[in-house]
C-alpha cells in the first residue's frame, strides 16, 4: 500500500462498535471498499456494524471481547490476516476510564484504564510492526484526547492514560515516519458519542446536547462534533498519508494551543472544570 489509502486495504479498528470507531469503519467501506477487522465487547453490536460495512461495500469479520485480554488481540490479529491478508492499517480507538477524584480511585482502576488505552494499542502495534517494517509502509491511528494536552479535575486517571498514549504515537512518528510508515496521533475534544454513557460519567455531554436548551445548543453546536465528522477529518488524515498530529473541534485546538503557548494559563483555568464527575464509591469509613 502506497502512503495514503488505496482501494481494498485490509484494516484492524477496535472499539468499532459505536462511535468514532463505527463511523469510521462505515466510511471506510464505502469510500475504500476496505476489509476490516472490527473489535468490541459487544458482539451484537459488532454484527450490526459489520451487516452495515458489507452493506457499504466493504468486508467485515468480528471478534467481540476486552481489547485489555491478550487472548482477545492475538484472535484479532490472527483473523484478520487468516481472512484477508496482509494488514495495512490499525486504529488503535477502544478507550476507557474511570472518572472521579484520585482519593475515589484505587490502583486497580488505573492499572485497567492503561491496560485498555496504553498497553492494548503498544501490544497491537508490536504485533504489526514487524511486517510494516519489513514492507516499509502501513498506517497506525492511535485516538488519544485532548486531556492526553491538558488534565483536568475528575479526569487524572483518563488523561494520564492518554498522555501516555500521545507520547507514545508522537514517539513512533518520529522514529517510524521516516521508514514509511505514516501514524496518525488523534486529539479529539468533545465528540458526541455513548463513551460518556459507558463509562458512568455523571455528565453525559451527548445526552445534554440533544436538550431543547441554551446549553445544548451550545454544546452541540460550538463545543462538539458528531463521530462522523471525527471519522472524517481523521480518513482524511489517512489519505494525505505522512505522520500528523490533529486535534478535533474548536474549544479542543482552542486548549491544547493555550496549552502549548501559557501552561500556567491552561493549567490555572482547568481548576474550574467540575470535578464531581463519575459515580461516588461506597464509603469504606465505619460510622
Amino acid at each position: 500500500m502506497a502512503r495514503g489509502l488505496s482501494k481494498g486495504f485490509v484494516g484492524i479498528i477496535t472499539g468499532a462498535s459505536t462511535g468514532i470507531g463505527k463511523a469510521m469503519a462505515l466510511q471506510l467501506a464505502k469510500d475504500h471498499k476496505a476489509k476490516l477487522a472490527i473489535n468490541a465487547r459487544s458482539e451484537v453490536d459488532l454484527e450490526a456494524v459489520a451487516f452495515d460495512i458489507r452493506k457499504a461495500g466493504g468486508e467485515a469479520v468480528t471478534i467481540s471481547g476486552d481489547i485489555s485480554d491478550e487472548s482477545v488481540r492475538g484472535k484479532l490479529v490472527e483473523t484478520c490476516k487468516s481472512s484477508f491478508g496482509e494488514i495495512d492499517m490499525l486504529v488503535n480507538n477502544a478507550g476507557f476510564a474511570k472518572p472521579g477524584l484520585m482519593q475515589n480511585l484505587s490502583p486497580g482502576d488505573w492499572r485497567h484504564v492503561f491496560d485498555v488505552n496504553v498497553f492494548a494499542p503498544v501490544e497491537l502495534t508490536y504485533a504489526l510492526l514487524p511486517d510494516f517494517l519489513s514492507r516499509k509502509q502501513g498506517t497506525i491511528v492511535n485516538i488519544a484526547s485532548v486531556a492526553g494536552k491538558l488534565a483536568f479535575p475528575g479526569s487524572v486517571c483518563y488523561a494520564s492514560s492518554k498522555f501516555a498514549l500521545t507520547g507514545f504515537s508522537e514517539g513512533m512518528a518520529a522514529e517510524l515516519g521516516p521508514k514509511g510508515i505514516d501514524v496518525i496521533t488523534v486529539c479529539p475534544g468533545l465528540v458526541r458519542t455513548e463513551f460518556f454513557r459507558k463509562n458512568n460519567n455523571s455528565k453525559d455531554i451527548t445526552a445534554m446536547a440533544e436538550q431543547g436548551t441554551l446549553e445544548g445548543w451550545v454544546i452541540k453546536h460550538m463545543l462538539s462534533i458528531s463521530s462522523e465528522e471525527a471519522a472524517d477529518s481523521i480518513i482524511k488524515a489517512c489519505e494525505r498519508g505522512g505522520c500528523q498530529e490533529i486535534v478535533l473541534t474548536g474549544a479542543g485546538k482552542v486548549i491544547e494551543r493555550l496549552t502549548g503557548v501559557c501552561p500556567p494559563a491552561a493549567w490555572w483555568l482547568s481548576r474550574f472544570v467540575p470535578a464531581d464527575r463519575g459515580p461516588k464509591p461506597k464509603s469504606t469509613v465505619k460510622t
